[in-house]
């Protein structure tokens, strides 16, 4: 089945109307308590994707309700974005970072690898694109997935920010962080914001 699956990175230049309107509608089918949000974008907290790595399989793979009635001739079976994130030391210092978000696969690919793969182009995408680091926030059931494909828990906090004095209360509240460069990761507590 994974062997069906075509992964391609994207740019925002490179998603249509129709593309967009896919992969809102994996996202919406991914993640319900969040289809209000991805109704109309496809990244929380005012992000917006740098690249998208999307795994798809043609459509007569996918199931009755797929997207034929919207014209495409794909499923979207796959999904990780990277947006730019901006995180900050306790002592001043400052990296632009990848944040990544979004990611899932589709219950017929869950347990292939398939996650584990998009991470991986996503993570080659943010390092080739001189990202010291990528930052990601999960659910505390997932964080034995991201560590064993290298991701780490932080040892201080590590807390999103809407603005400099607004605070974002996540549902996903476990911090995990990834080395891309050979560069340690700071000590302390992390801020974390959009770029600004």
């Amino acid at each position: 089945m994974l062997e069906s699956a075509t992964i391609r990175t994207l740019d925002e230049s490179q998603i249509d109307a129709t593309l967009d309107r896919e992969i809102r509608r994996f996202l919406v089918d991914t993640f319900p308590n969040w289809a209000d949000i991805f109704r109309t974008r496809r990244a929380w907290h005012d992000a917006r994707p740098v690249r998208t790595v999307l795994a798809t399989v043609p459509s007569s793979a996918s199931s009755p309700e797929s997207s034929e009635l919207s014209g495409v001739d794909f499923r979207v079976v796959g999904h990780v974005a990277v947006v730019e994130r901006a995180i900050t030391t306790c002592w001043n210092w400052r990296y632009a970072v990848a944040g990544v978000q979004g990611v899932s696969v589709a219950p017929d690919f869950r347990k292939t690898g398939l996650s584990t793969r998009l991470l991986d182009v996503a993570l080659a995408e943010s390092t080739a694109l001189g990202y010291p680091f990528a930052v990601l926030f999960c659910r505390e059931p997932l964080v034995p997935f991201y560590e064993r494909n290298g991701w780490r828990l932080p040892n201080d906090s590590m807390v999103m920010w809407k603005d400099r004095e607004l605070p974002i209360h996540m549902q996903s509240n476990c911090p995990m962080y990834r080395e891309l460069s050979g560069k340690t990761f700071p000590e302390g507590p992390i801020d974390v914001h959009n770029p600004f």
